[in-house]
């Protein structure tokens, strides 16, 4: 059994494009209030390891490299 509409199509039309348009909206919405916080968390992650690898190589450089004093009186 069809169910025909009573609106007229130059009502239905318009009213369709309306939805999707919304519909999509709204689901860029819950997309972006998903996914801006877990880029900040990520972000804020991501400078947190880069300055501890910074950390961690300034320790590295200042613990290989040393000096050695070479006297001219040896030659």
């Amino acid at each position: 059994m069809r169910i025909t509409s009573n609106l007229p199509s130059f009502i239905a039309i318009p009213l369709l494009l309306i939805i999707v348009i919304v519909s999509v909206l709204v689901f860029s919405l819950s997309f972006a209030i998903l996914l801006i916080p877990m880029a900040i968390i990520g972000f804020r992650f991501w400078r947190a390891i880069r300055l501890a690898q910074k950390q961690q190589n300034n320790d590295v450089i200042n613990g290989q490299y040393t000096v050695i004093d070479k006297k001219d009186d040896d030659l």
